[in-house]
């Protein structure tokens, strides 16, 4: 069996040698570092990462045949996104976009944080990706929305969801938590940030939070199914927007409280 880096470097091994392919580059957590004063440098990457990559052609390339002549597949799918997925025997998961190359300097408008553009790039016929990628980690880093934007987003989705736990739809209003829990989790991280302890922050609220995020991160979790659990929510909201100096919303915690 492969291990993670072997498939890694045979994945970008046949992106390169591919005469089809003018551009090829990898994203995720495998070229992703976090710098900060309790990061230590870590790199993101674990045994359970995806593999995540982009072939730029203006042929066509068969996603399937080309991983399947790399490695036996259990699962080869297209995404609800429209992107090619597969599931390896070590149940590891690749995705691999295709796009023209007409296409690459998209990648201007990615998110900026924790890239390693040396990691990223795999083949680059005639500079351009290079520049490109320089270009991008040299704009500034992506930050989060203001806290209270990110607060009442919350505050609309608990709403909905309450509303929808009371008609009956419980797992819809499941559903609607998990938008509840990330701008909940989003706030902690701005708050923890804030007093300095090196939390990082990512476009994902969830991502690493039983990490950075705790205590908050534990009690988050506990807001699972309502209306049961809708006093947590309130607490929390409350608490967070203390901390952050941002206005509660007092007016609609209580009217949502005493439905």
């Amino acid at each position: 069996m492969p291990t993670l880096d072997q498939l890694d470097a045979r994945i970008r091994g046949a992106l390169n040698a591919g005469p089809r392919v003018a551009y090829a580059l990898a994203y995720g957590s495998r070229t992703q570092t976090l710098r900060g004063p309790n990061t230590d440098d870590r790199r993101l990457a674990d045994e359970f990462s995806d593999l995540e990559y982009y072939a730029y052609t203006d042929e066509t390339l068969d996603v399937r045949a080309f991983l399947e002549a790399l490695t036996p597949l259990l699962l080869y799918v297209v995404n609800d996104f429209g992107t090619p997925n597969a599931v390896t025997p070590e149940l590891c998961r690749i995705e691999l976009h295709v796009a023209p190359p007409s296409s690459l300097d998209e990648v201007l408008s990615w998110p900026n944080a924790h890239a390693d553009i040396n990691a990223m790039s795999i083949k680059d016929t005639d500079g351009h990706l290079r520049r490109v990628l320089g270009e991008w980690a040299a704009g500034p880093a992506w930050t989060p929305g203001a806290a209270q934007l990110s607060y009442d987003r919350l505050l609309n989705w608990l709403v909905f969801a309450d509303a929808v736990s009371r008609r009956g739809e419980r797992l819809r209003a499941a559903e609607l938590l998990v938008w509840v829990r990330g701008g909940l989790l989003h706030l902690a991280a701005l708050h923890l940030a804030a007093l300095n302890l090196g939390t990082p922050l990512f476009r994902a609220p969830t991502r690493l939070a039983e990490r950075y995020l705790e205590p908050w991160a534990g009690r988050i979790s506990q807001v699972q199914a309502l209306p049961a659990d809708l006093p947590g929510a309130l607490t929390l909201a409350r608490e967070l927007a203390g901390h952050l100096q941002i206005g509660a919303r007092a007016h609609l915690l209580t009217t949502l409280q005493n439905r």
